[in-house]
């Protein structure tokens, strides 16, 4: 009976992380280039034992969370209609530079121009390589393979590059919050080109990539585990109930 309670224990805990990333899914399903992530559940240790008749066995002591991986598959597009926000249709992310100066990888294009007229996010990141509208400047275009160019002075101008980077194991990334991403041992290191180019996708100027987190497919695992974390307390119960019969079988 102690491991009864210790395994059903163990699984409610795993079911609470279950939840937790479930409400992270739907709390993000609005969030622009937001990948889903999902919690794999493993089985913990087994016991063996004996039975009366001399033959042996095993009995599972539980589970526990394996871990959670993002899962990259290609939001919806949107029309957005600004010239600033771009989407990476296929493989690739948009390269930025964070404050501290590190590099990081962003599926949310949503771009806006500082003071200075460089391209970033909202939250500073700029893109690496850098791309600055001169002042004055207008119909900016950013190209399928990358280009920005803008009228200058009458002109058409090209101002800029964009690139975009392209990982062996896009899964192995680690997400950083605010949209980003870090290349990590199991992602392997940033393959930088023009969008387009070997398996990197194209840009599309004027739409967003949505989130890839299905509200009904998460409802569906919202109501899973909370019922089986409610069996898991019901077994909880159950065995304390049995240990209080058999102790008073000893009075």
């Amino acid at each position: 009976m102690m491991d009864a309670l210790y395994s059903a224990a163990t699984g409610m805990m795993a079911q609470q992380t279950s939840m937790d990333v479930v409400a992270n899914n739907l709390a993000n399903a609005t969030t622009t280039g937001y990948k889903r992530d999902r919690l794999d559940l493993v089985d913990l240790g087994y016991q063996p034992f004996r039975l009366p008749s001399g033959k042996t066995g095993q009995v599972g002591l539980g589970a526990a969370p394996g871990q959670v991986g993002k899962e990259h598959a290609q939001g919806n597009l949107q029309n957005t209609g600004r010239a600033l926000d771009v989407a990476v249709q296929g493989e690739g992310f948009l390269q930025v530079t964070r404050p501290d100066g590190t590099l990081a990888y962003t599926r949310a294009g949503n771009l806006q121009a500082d003071a200075n007229g460089r391209l970033g996010l909202p939250g500073g990141e700029l893109l690496q390589p850098r791309v600055t509208i001169p002042a004055g400047a207008s119909d900016v275009a950013i190209g399928a393979d990358g280009r920005v160019t803008a009228t200058v002075n009458g002109a058409l101008t090209r101002i800029g590059q964009v690139t975009t980077a392209s990982f062996a194991n896009p899964a192995g990334l680690t997400a950083a919050g605010g949209n980003l991403f870090l290349a990590s041992a199991n992602s392997g290191a940033a393959d930088v080109g023009a969008p387009g180019t070997e398996r990197r996708g194209l840009l599309s100027q004027g739409v967003l990539e949505s989130s890839n987190v299905d509200v009904g497919t998460e409802m569906i695992s919202l109501v899973i585990t909370q019922r089986a974390f409610e069996a898991a307390s019901k077994v909880v119960s159950a065995s304390d109930e049995m240990m209080g019969m058999a102790n008073g079988l000893r009075r």
